[in-house]
C-alpha cells in the first residue's frame, strides 16, 4: 500500500540521519510498527506514556485499554468493532476532574477531585488515572482484560 510504502520510507530516512520521527495516529498498527516510545493523549492531556512494548502489553488506563478493544482483529469477524461509549468533554468548558471519568468503566469517587497526575508505574511506564494514585500496581490485574 502506499502508507506502508511511506512510512518504509520514513523508517529508512530516520536510520540514515540517526533521527527520530513523532507520529500523531489513532492507527495503532503503524504505532507497533513504528514506534519505540508512545504517548497516549486524551482530550489534549498525557494520560499514558511508555514504551511500545509497556503500552501495548500492559496498558493501564482505561481509555488506552479502551482504544485497543477498538482495535480490528485480523480473521475474526465481529457484528459491530468495540466503541468507547459517552463523548469527549466539551473543549470550550473542560472539568477540572479526570477528562475521561464521565466514559470510564473503572471510575471511582476519587475520579471527582483533582486531574490525576501522572504516575510512574516502571522505569518506562507512567499513567496519569486515580486507580494507580495510591501505589502503583493497584488495580493493574483488571487492567488489560476488562
Amino acid at each position: 500500500t502506499i502508507q506502508a510504502q511511506i512510512l518504509e520510507l520514513l523508517k529508512s530516512l530516520k536510520d540514515k540521519i540517526n533521527g527520530s520521527i513523532m507520529l500523531i495516529t489513532h492507527d495503532l498498527g503503524v504505532i507497533a510498527g513504528m514506534a519505540d516510545y508512545v504517548v497516549v493523549m486524551y482530550a489534549g492531556r498525557v494520560i499514558e506514556r511508555g514504551t511500545v512494548f509497556d503500552i501495548f502489553d500492559h496498558p493501564m488506563h482505561p481509555y488506552t485499554v479502551g482504544l485497543q478493544k477498538s482495535k480490528p482483529v485480523v480473521n475474526k469477524e465481529v457484528d459491530r468493532l468495540y466503541s468507547i461509549p459517552g463523548n469527549v468533554p466539551n473543549p470550550i468548558n473542560m472539568p477540572s476532574y479526570c477528562y475521561f471519568k464521565d466514559r470510564c468503566n473503572r471510575a471511582c469517587e476519587k475520579c471527582n477531585g483533582d486531574y490525576p497526575e501522572l504516575v510512574k508505574v516502571s522505569d518506562t511506564h507512567y499513567v496519569a488515572c486515580h486507580l494507580y494514585t495510591d501505589g502503583a500496581a493497584q488495580g493493574n490485574e483488571n487492567a488489560k482484560g476488562e
